[in-house]
């Protein structure tokens, strides 16, 4: 078993602002696996609307006591298990961010000298023996499977390495899955896709008024492995988007011409979530407005992998340009010494209002507040000449704390990661984490959301879950992580559940950081996923924030803790390892 500690830290006098109230404003609902696995993570949530008897769609979502669809069955969930960590990550098209795709790291070495330079943690002999040990163990057997997936009450995916990043309307998945020797090649059920002689991947999909199906995500192209210090395939990659019959690809830097490698540095791109909306300068015209990232800097040794906005000049793929448009204040400008803070930064979701979130990986040699973690932002306008980001801030987003913003609706409601506690990770080791939502404000916010519902603020979901009740079914989960939420409010996540003896039950109180089963041998925490469901007729009122023990916690856990105890994403650290 593996022991973690819980410390109370200055985060508690931040995000404690105690109501009067005895309810919460969600339930928890337990998302059992069909599949094996030491742990099972909540990835995403069935897109959808809720909607009264008469089928009017009702702005307040399941929180309203009209609802007629918010079953805690109605909208699907996919799941993910893993026996172990990740060896290098099965979503992302670079490891880490480093400069070479998919299987460039080649021995122990190059995982410690990462998790050295780039997360400065004190236990990176452990961390790295933990990564290094997977990734050889996967590369040397390509039937070993670590990643396996599912959806709630549907298809499973057991026999190769499988992961989901998001659901279609029909609860379809996309995703990346493993086929023999190649890696990674896109999941998707709704239309044909790219050539499968490429490495590819699906993010998300969108269906035009036309009714034409269209998926976004990435293609990539091996590079000659002769030509690089590495025996190892290497691949750069473009964001593209393709229907059942065109796969456009876009390209780096605006068609500027420059080389796809500088020494064994590559162009990297990819699109991550997609919408439609009018033209402008063209207002009978639809475009489309995508968010991602892509090498958008051809100076640059390193080719940067910056956040970006992708604009389409119209809807069909053959005939219409595309433009990136770098998100201000999130470039990596590694070639500036002076500006260099970020390793690497994504966009990472867009609603039909053009509101955007994603995060930037701190630079290691320039940690903020002892982290070298992920910074959540936002795009308020991706419409803007300039689209900008704005670091999250305040609230629970106290100085120096890391973490993700991963999915938003069209509510402006956008869920994640963020740091539980102050403790350094410099020198030190990763901080917990919680999930979180923030109800942001823009001007198309719905006020009967964002202020009746969420009083307008930033929430740990812990505290949205929280009944008051001690031996309630809420008390028996934390929420460790949010990673979507649709329109109807429900959100997929990941949670830690109290479980005695093979038993789950409730933690032994309401706190952020209670015990579990108290001192005794037998209580674990096991990582499981969830759906939270919102609580028809909650408002603000019924939200009751947790108290937190003064006593340090020694934690017992059953689980390998890969999300957890282990780096949030796309981290990077941009050079080769020597």
């Amino acid at each position: 078993m593996t022991c973690t500690k819980f410390k109370l830290t200055t985060v508690a006098a931040l995000v404690f602002a105690a109501t009067n109230a005895n309810a919460a404003i969600y339930r928890v609902v337990e998302v059992q696996s069909p599949v094996s696995g030491n742990e099972v993570h909540g990835v995403a949530i069935q897109p959808g609307v809720a909607k009264d008897t008469s089928n009017v769609e009702l702005a307040k979502g399941c929180f309203d006591s009209n609802a007629a669809n918010c079953e805690d069955s109605t909208f699907k969930l996919a799941g993910e298990t893993r026996d172990t960590v990740d060896g290098i990550g099965y979503r992302e098209e670079v490891p880490f961010a480093i400069d070479a795709a998919f299987q460039y790291l080649q021995e122990f070495n190059d995982f410690e000298n990462y998790c050295y330079l780039e997360l400065k943690y004190s236990t990176c002999e452990s961390w790295a023996l933990n990564h290094w040990e997977a990734w050889s163990k996967e590369r040397t057997d390509l039937t070993y499977v670590n990643a396996k997936a599912f959806i709630e009450d549907g298809v499973t995916f057991e026999s190769r390495n499988t992961v989901i990043n998001s659901l279609d309307n029909n609860a379809q998945p996309l995703g990346v899955k493993s086929e023999g020797d190649i890696r990674n090649n896109a999941l998707y059920t709704t239309t044909s896709g790219p050539d499968g002689s490429s490495e590819t991947r699906s993010w998300r999909a969108i269906t035009a008024s036309n009714g034409l199906v269209y998926n976004v995500g990435s293609v990539s192209n091996e590079d000659n492995p002769t030509s690089t210090s590495t025996p190892d395939k290497v691949f750069s990659s473009k964001a593209a988007i393709w229907d059942n019959s065109t796969t456009k690809l876009i390209d780096w830097d605006n068609n500027v011409a420059f080389p796809e490698r500088s020494n064994d540095f590559f162009a990297q791109g990819s699109m991550r979530s997609i919408v439609i909306a009018k033209n402008d300068a063209q207002p009978a015209e639809d475009i489309f407005y995508g968010v991602g990232y892509n090498t958008t800097d051809g100076t640059g040794d390193l080719r940067d992998m910056n956040a970006s906005v992708f604009v389409s000049t119209g809807l069909e793929l053959v005939s219409s340009t595309w433009k990136t448009i770098p998100i201000s204040g999130a470039e990596v400008n590694s070639n500036l010494s002076d500006e260099y803070k970020y390793s690497n930064s994504v966009a990472t979701d867009i609603n039909d209002n053009l509101f955007a979130v994603g995060y930037s990986k701190r630079n290691g040699y320039v940690p903020e507040s002892g982290s070298a973690g992920n910074k959540p932002f936002v795009v308020t306008d991706a419409s803007a000449t300039t689209p900008t980001a704005t670091y999250l801030s305040g609230d629970i987003f106290f100085g120096g704390s890391s973490g993700e913003a991963k999915a938003v609706n069209n509510f402006n409601e956008f869920v994640g990661q963020i740091d539980a506690e102050t403790t350094r990770e410099v020198d030190g080791s990763e901080r917990r984490h919680r999930g979180f939502i923030y109800p942001y404000n823009v001007d198309s916010s719905k006020d009967e959301r964002r202020v009746d519902i969420f009083n307008g603020q930033a929430w740990w979901l812990d505290d949205l879950t929280n009944d008051g009740n001690a031996s309630g079914e809420n008390n028996k989960f934390r929420i460790i992580d949010a990673t979507d939420i649709n329109d109807a409010g429900v959100i997929s996540a990941t949670a830690i559940k109290c479980t005695v003896g093979g038993t789950t039950q409730p933690y032994d109180t309401t706190s952020h950081n209670s015990y579990c089963g108290g001192a005794a041998s037998n209580a674990v925490e096991e990582v499981v996923a969830v759906k939270l469901v919102p609580i028809a007729g909650a408002t603000k009122d019924d939200i009751q924030t947790r108290s937190a023990d003064t006593e340090k916690v020694d934690r017992q856990g059953g689980s390998l803790g890969w999300l957890t105890l282990t780096v949030l994403g796309l981290l990077g650290f941009r050079r080769k390892f020597k």
